[in-house]
């Protein structure tokens, strides 16, 4: 057999060349591979657990089409409505990890698995946080019939008679049945609850007299509140709406921890790679922060909250304290 003057024979010398090659392939290969520096291939689908119209829609439509644009790939907004948004947060928590299905989330599902959960409740259990998106506050709504122009009048109408006033809502345990309850139990009467299957639909309702009132996100109210269809009497939250200036809030006519907002921010399945959680919350930030994303957004009577993923988890389990207040002051339950 040859030999070579370094001690290595031919053989020897093939192995380690092969080695060598192997190695350096490998190197090669392994970024042009990565799912993530190719991520997106093939169009996204946003599901939202609610009908079209409410504020979790909306959203999710804004917001996407200039995501698609930044992305170069579609983002597909799909209504999938039931059950207070709980079936759409159940088909993307056992949809692949892969950052193709991701759920625009509402404050409604959320509650509805906070309530669920109990105490054991750990939103990185059910799923990958990945960027908040906008905020808005909840409004008090009733029909045009209703004879009450104030919080004040409605509360002495509904003591009078008991379960004289309904509410709709947008399903079981979610933001309105939330918000509704602990609006009855501190202004102390009884309110007949009606679910609906979304946000939308229950508005609807309101304005046919179907129910007397309703306590929906602004973004789910503003159509039919500009259309002069229905009567906004207070909105939660620390300061009143830059879009109803002449409604209070509920803590200046004196329920008090009453600043709830509702939020929509996207999560994905439990176990998301980091590199494609980072991908979508900087095209997120990226959108969000685009003029005309950001008049849409308000002109909705949402705002804005940027920030980054780990942020996003920070404020899920700062406010599921909160909701558990609320739930447990107005005797709020999920069998």
């Amino acid at each position: 057999m040859p030999t070579r003057t370094d001690g290595l024979d031919l053989e020897e010398t093939i192995l380690i060349t092969r080695r060598n090659f192997v190695i350096a392939t490998a190197a090669i290969s392994i970024p042009r591979i990565s799912f993530a520096k190719s991520y997106p291939t093939r169009p996204v689908s946003v599901i939202v657990g609610f009908s079209p119209g409410g504020g979790t829609d909306v959203t999710a439509r804004i917001v996407s089409k200039k995501m698609s644009t930044l992305f170069g790939q579609p983002l597909v907004v799909e209504n999938k409505p039931g059950a207070a948004g709980t079936l759409a947060a159940g088909q993307v928590e056992r949809a692949a990890a892969d950052g193709y299905t991701i759920l625009m989330n509402a404050s409604g599902a959320y509650i509805h698995s906070i309530l669920k959960a109990g105490d054991s409740y750990d939103p990185l259990a059910v799923c990958t946080p990945i960027a908040a998106v906008t905020k808005a506050p909840v409004v008090m709504l009733v029909n045009s019939s209703v004879p009450a122009n104030n919080v004040g009048d409605f509360v002495k109408l509904a003591r009078q008679e008991e379960n004289r006033f309904s509410y709709g809502s947008d399903g079981i345990a979610g933001t309105t049945q939330l918000c509704g309850d602990y609006f009855s139990k501190l202004a102390d009467i009884k309110l007949l609850h009606v679910p609906f299957k979304g946000a939308g639909d229950s508005v609807v309702a309101t304005v046919s007299g179907q129910v007397d009132a309703n306590f929906p996100t602004l973004p789910s109210a503003l159509p039919m509140l500009r259309a002069g269809k229905v009567k906004a009497l207070a909105v939660s939250g620390p300061e009143r709406s830059k879009i109803l200036p002449d409604i209070p809030t509920f803590e200046e006519l004196g329920y008090k921890d009453f600043g709830f907002l509702c939020w929509f921010g996207f999560v994905g399945p439990q176990g998301m790679p980091a590199d494609i959680v980072n991908q979508l919350n900087g095209v997120t930030q990226e959108a969000i922060q685009d003029k005309e994303v950001q008049d849409s957004i308000e002109s909705q009577g949402m705002e804005t909250m940027p920030g980054t993923a780990k942020e996003w988890l920070d404020f899920m389990v700062k406010d599921a304290q909160n909701i558990k207040r609320m739930a447990r002051l107005s005797n709020l339950q999920v069998s």
